[in-house]
């Protein structure tokens, strides 16, 4: 073989082995780089050592925290804020959350909290506090203030599940009863065939019918109550709101036209 050419095939050869080499070297810092890096985020420095909790005024922080899992302040890369949300919307209080991690060593909670509507009693006497969508939210000795008393034909189950469909039609209506009729409503009935009936108080009821044409029926319901006051036992029947009829009512004492 010319010895030009075997001069050249082995500069060829030796420049082959530099840049493998390059390329092993460079290789393996990238591995030692990226492996450092793994490493550090998981160290203390890069965990989940500060969160805040926003919004769960129901919901004890500490139990919002533990149901995230950042009890244990663990690594900030392994904090998954979907998983983390899908836990804390199944605790019976919380409508939706929103958890985002904020480097180096921080993650935010916030929560929207559902609202309570009703209130259905309980076989032990405490009642049981539901939201509009049927969600039982807590176990309670009373109902808090701006709900109303729900009487359905289903029992409400454990802080956490839904009242049967039959109870929609008496929860639609004590989500929208409008301010003046909440307060004089004492409770909202599942009558016979899912006719929907309001307990005014002094045997007085008001029936619904189906749930609705709410607002018609609202309406009407507060013209008749302002018009003249009426006392029970009677039924106001708003089935058709345009057509209203109360039968047995009274005239409250004093009020104009009363006999």
């Amino acid at each position: 073989m010319d010895p030009k050419i075997r001069q050249r095939r082995v500069v060829v050869t030796r420049q082959r082995g530099r840049r493998r080499l390059r390329v092993l070297i460079v290789g393996s810092c990238v591995l030692a780089v990226g492996a450092g890096a793994f490493l550090m985020l998981h160290t203390g420095l890069f965990s989940a050592r500060h969160v805040t909790v926003r919004g769960a005024h129901h919901t004890p922080v500490a139990t919002v925290v533990a149901v995230a899992g950042l009890t244990r302040h663990p690594p900030l890369l392994d904090v998954d804020p979907g998983r983390a949300t899908a836990r804390l919307e199944k605790l019976p209080w919380v409508q939706s959350a929103v958890v985002e991690r904020h480097w180096p060593d921080s993650v935010s909670i916030v929560v929207t909290e559902r609202v309570p509507v009703a209130a259905v009693a309980l076989r032990a006497g405490d009642v049981a506090i539901v939201d509009g969508s049927g969600r039982v939210l807590a176990h309670g000795p009373d109902a808090p203030a701006g709900t109303v008393a729900l009487v359905v034909p289903v029992a409400a189950g454990r802080p956490g599940s839904v009242l049967a469909n039959v109870a929609r039609g008496a929860l639609v209506v004590a989500r929208d009863l409008p301010p003046p009729l909440k307060s004089r409503v004492r409770t909202v009935i599942v009558a016979t065939g899912g006719r929907v009936v309001l307990d005014l108080g002094g045997g007085l009821q008001a029936t619904l019918g189906p749930p609705s044409g709410l607002g018609a029926k609202f309406e009407a319901l507060e013209s008749l109550l302002a018009g003249t006051p009426l006392t029970g036992p009677g039924m106001i029947d708003l089935t058709v709101p345009e057509e209203p009829t109360v039968s047995a009512a009274r005239a409250a004492s004093g009020a104009s036209g009363a006999g």
